[in-house]
C-alpha cells in the first residue's frame, strides 16, 4: 500500500517540483492543494500520511490549517515550509506537533532526507500498533482456549465421577453452549427404529423444539450422522431455512460416535445473535462430544 502525502503550497512551481523529483519517485502517492482552505478539506477527507504545507498561503495559512486538524482531533504528520523562518512561527509549529521545519528555497536532499525522518516515527508507531493488536489477539484466544480446557476438565471430571446417564448429557450441552457463547444446545440420539433423531438433553429450547424428531435422510443433523462429519453454518448460508425445522440465525452440529459408528449429535444454535461461530467453536464442540 502506497504511503499518501498531501502538498499545500500555493506555488504551482513548488508542489510540481516537490511531486515530480522527489515524492513520486520515492513511490509515494501524491496529493496537492494550491491553497490552506483546499488543504484542510483534503487533509480531512483523504487523510494522508503526512503533509508538506506552505506557511505562507491565501485562505489560511499553515499554521491556521495545522490548528483547525488539531481542534477537530486530527493528527496527521506534517512538515511546515516557509520562506521567513522565525523562532516564533518555528516555537507554535513544534506547539502543534510537525515532524520537521524547513526554509525555502530548498534543495532536494533536504527535502527529501526531511520527508524520510517525519515518515519514520510513524512507520513504527503503525508497526507497534499492528504488534500490540496482535498481541492482543493472541492474549484473547489463548483466554478463551485456557476457558475451554477448564470446562472441558470440569465436564471430564463430572463424567468420572457420575453413573447417572441423563445428568452427564445434561452437563456435556450445558457446557457446550457456555463455551461456545450458544443461545441454544441439544443432544440428540439416533432412534434406529423409525431412522430418527430425538432431543435428549438440551439447553434454553422451548417445548416445541424439545419434542421435535428430526428424519435421519432428510435434516441436517442426519447429514452429520450419515457422514460423521461436523457442519457449521453461519448467516449468509441457505441452508439454515431448508434444512432445519426451526429458523436459526447459525449453528454447528458435529457426530457422537461410538466404537466408530455415529450415535447421535451435538448441537448449538443462535436464533438471534447476527455472530457466526468459528473453527474454534467446532472444535470445543467436537471435544466435548467425546464426553456424551
Amino acid at each position: 500500500m502506497y504511503e499518501r502525502v498531501l502538498i499545500i503550497d500555493d506555488s504551482q512551481e513548488i508542489r510540481e517540483f516537490l511531486s515530480e523529483y522527489i515524492l513520486q519517485p520515492k513511490g509515494f502517492e501524491v496529493l496537492q492543494a494550491a491553497n490552506g482552505l483546499i488543504g484542510l478539506e483534503m487533509a480531512i477527507a483523504k487523510e494522508p500520511d503526512l503533509m508538506i504545507v506552505d506557511q505562507q498561503m491565501p485562505r489560511l495559512t499553515g499554521l491556521e490549517v495545522l490548528e483547525k486538524l488539531k481542534e477537530r482531533g486530527i493528527e496527521i504528520p506534517a512538515i511546515l515550509a516557509t520562506a521567513h523562518g522565525s523562532e516564533e512561527t518555528a516555537v507554535a509549529a513544534f506547539r502543534l506537533g510537525i515532524r520537521d521545519y524547513v526554509i525555502k528555497p530548498f534543495d532536494a536532499d533536504e527535502i527529501s532526507d526531511s520527508v524520510d525522518r517525519a515518515l519514520r516515527e510513524s512507520r513504527l508507531q503503525r508497526e507497534r500498533d499492528q504488534l500490540v493488536q496482535q498481541l492482543m489477539e493472541s492474549n484473547s484466544q489463548l483466554q478463551r482456549r485456557a476457558q475451554e480446557l477448564n470446562v472441558l476438565y470440569g465436564v471430564g471430571k463430572s463424567v468420572a465421577s457420575s453413573l447417572d446417564l441423563e445428568e452427564v448429557l445434561h452437563r456435556v450441552v450445558e457446557a457446550a453452549v457456555y463455551v461456545v457463547g450458544a443461545e441454544e444446545g441439544s443432544l440428540m440420539l439416533l432412534d434406529e427404529e423409525q431412522g430418527e433423531l430425538y432431543i435428549r438433553a438440551s439447553k434454553n429450547l422451548d417445548s416445541k423444539a424439545q419434542s421435535m424428531r428430526k428424519r435421519v435422510n432428510d435434516s441436517l443433523a442426519g447429514k452429520v450422522l450419515q457422514t460423521k462429519r461436523a457442519i457449521a453454518i453461519g448467516n449468509d448460508s441457505q441452508w439454515k431455512r431448508t434444512h432445519t425445522a426451526l429458523l436459526v440465525k447459525s449453528l454447528i452440529y458435529v457426530p457422537l460416535i461410538l466404537q466408530n459408528k455415529p450415535i447421535g449429535v451435538l448441537g448449538v444454535t443462535n436464533r438471534l445473535k447476527e455472530t457466526s461461530f468459528d473453527s474454534n467453536d467446532t472444535r470445543a464442540l467436537s471435544a466435548l462430544g467425546g464426553y456424551a
